[in-house]
């Protein structure tokens, strides 16, 4: 768009002096008609007036005008290509809007004749109907992807066709653009670390590491140079400072000093790997990963974060599934996060949004079949003390509670359920996060806490343990006023299950990011439910 930009503002300038009242009855006006009319029938794209999808919109659009030209003017065009150029920037590519093809007829409308005038109009403003959808709705359909996906999506209110004409000969077409832009910080950090890697991409992207030795702190190797130019290229501050050392002759690049380890666990903390400071298997992997990876999953988290950041509440509970976070933002937009346990790829916590109804504390568990089928029969049989020693009881078909010595264990499926007792030994700890769905996940409190240590933390039966619950407890009531940690307390010390409503539901979302931005920190994982290739490859399409 920059070279084309003295173009635009002499020969437009100049076209709309021959044809300053472009309207129904002007060449250009019949040349679109007639195009339109051989693609498709204006008069049967009607029944949805409210739909964004192109096929249907553009007819409607330049029907309800007559037929009249919209992009008349040096500042529309102007806007309209600086608002694709920004949709490149929120990962669209310019097939998504036949730019290529754009600016070719937007060059011959500048010296040809009506024809060419009508083919651009035509042009920009599927461009531009295109963009309207992406951005509202995101490119790719959720719904086709996910049976599940539960997620809502933007209603819209008034006729399209007939709010984008009266922005293009009003306020113009970037008012309306910046009327729809999704107003959420972790979108605009998404869309800055974008601008970063592709800006890495244009350099030629950073060199590959060799695998052949592991690389441990203080060792010497060439391969240590490597390393530090690796990181230099994504951006790591201090790569080339080096610890003295008291080896003579030897290139102090090549020494794996205690700076560098520091950026390797920097890097490894950033990635969901052990931050052990070792240059290992999955270390080497994830730093050999070529720079289109990184720019790929930042995509792929703004097309995500289209399908959900616009419908949001001012406080929500959000869960990233892929990196193990669960947040909770307020509505001054203050965030508390803490780390959380998700489910492994063979038991996925679904993604789905819901709102969190109340709490109990000193729950207890009640085994679902297939963890009983899968996990507790082989303990049971192995250990018959393993029942009373984790305080489970056994209930019949009934409901009724049996003496554990009555079942036949040794059945293929005892007709039996296993309810874990209040206590610190129960699965779901002292507290959880009740919002009833039919996946039976929920937030949950946990009696292992040494996961929470681990970078790799999918390894969840499917609903989520939050490392802070009590804290996390205090926040969901903050501002009851008949709630207090001395309140929360005593029913802990109590024993007894106890249910607690919070004061007004709370919106819970669960997502699925490898991608996000952190404390102004780029976070990235390796897609554990290996969700990505399907998605991008629809965002690609």
């Amino acid at each position: 768009m920059k070279g084309l930009k003295s173009a635009v503002a002499t020969t437009l300038a100049a076209i709309l002096t021959i044809y300053p009242n472009l309207g129904a009855a002007d060449p250009v006006s019949e040349q679109i008609e007639a195009l339109l009319r051989t693609k498709t029938n204006a008069r049967n794209a009607l029944s949805n007036s409210n739909s964004l999808d192109a096929e249907n919109l553009a007819p409607r659009f330049y029907e309800v005008r007559e037929y009249s030209p919209a992009w008349t003017s040096v500042e529309l065009v102007d806007e309209l290509f600086k608002e694709l150029d920004g949709a490149i920037d929120q990962g669209f590519t310019p097939r998504d809007f036949k730019l290529e093809e754009l600016r070719s007829a937007f060059k011959a409308s500048l010296v040809g004749d009506a024809s060419n005038r009508a083919l651009f109009d035509i042009l920009a403003t599927d461009a531009a109907i295109k963009l309207l959808h992406h951005l509202v709705f995101g490119k790719v359909d959720p719904n086709a992807l996910d049976d599940d996906w539960n997620f809502s999506k933007p209603v819209i209110k008034q006729d399209p066709s007939i709010v984008l004409s009266q922005f293009l000969q009003g306020e113009g077409f970037s008012a309306l653009i910046e009327r729809i832009d999704i107003d959420n910080a972790q979108y605009a950090m998404l869309v800055d670390a974008l601008s970063k890697y592709r800006a890495i991409a244009s350099t030629g992207g950073w060199n590959k590491i060799s695998e052949e030795t592991v690389l441990k702190p203080e060792m010497v190797d060439p391969a240590v140079a490597e390393l530090r130019k690796r990181l230099a290229a994504e951006g790591y501050d201090g790569t080339n400072e080096f610890v003295e050392t008291s080896q003579e002759g030897i290139n102090p690049a090549w020494v794996y000093d205690d700076n560098l380890v520091d950026l390797v666990k920097t890097f490894q903390n950033r990635h969901g790997l052990e931050a052990d400071g070792v240059v290992g298997g999955k270390t080497f992997a994830s730093l050999n990963k070529p720079v289109e990876d990184r720019i790929n999953k930042l995509r792929l988290s703004l097309e995500r974060g289209r399908w959900l950041m616009r419908e949001i509440d001012e406080e929500f509970v959000l869960v990233n599934i892929a990196g193990a976070r669960t947040y909770l933002v307020t509505s001054d937009r203050t965030v508390w996060t803490t780390r959380s346990i998700t489910g492994s790829a063979y038991r996925k916590t679904p993604v789905f949004l819901d709102e969190i109804e109340y709490m109990e504390f000193n729950p207890t568990w009640t085994v679902p079949a297939s963890i009983f089928r899968k996990d507790k029969l082989s303990r049971i049989r192995k250990d018959p003390a393993y029942l009373a020693r984790n305080n489970y009881v056994v209930r019949n078909k009934d409901g009724q509670t049996i003496p554990a010595n009555a079942v036949n264990w040794g059945a293929e499926n005892p007709a039996v359920t296993l309810v874990q007792q209040p206590g610190p030994e129960n699965a779901l700890g002292l507290v959880k996060f009740m919002f009833p769905n039919k996946y039976a996940v929920y937030l949950h409190d946990t009696n292992d806490r040494s996961l929470f240590d681990r970078n790799e933390r999918n390894l969840s039966s499917g609903c989520v343990r939050v490392e802070y619950p009590f804290e996390f407890a205090s926040l969901l009531m903050e501002g009851e006023p008949n709630w207090s940690r001395q309140k929360m307390q005593s029913i802990l010390d109590s024993g007894k299950t106890t249910r607690v409503n919070l004061p007004e539901p709370m919106p819970v979302l669960l997502t699925y990011w490898t991608a996000w931005v952190e404390d102004g920190v780029v976070h990235f994982r390796e897609d554990p439910y290996e969700r990505d290739a399907r998605i991008l490859a629809a965002l690609d399409r």
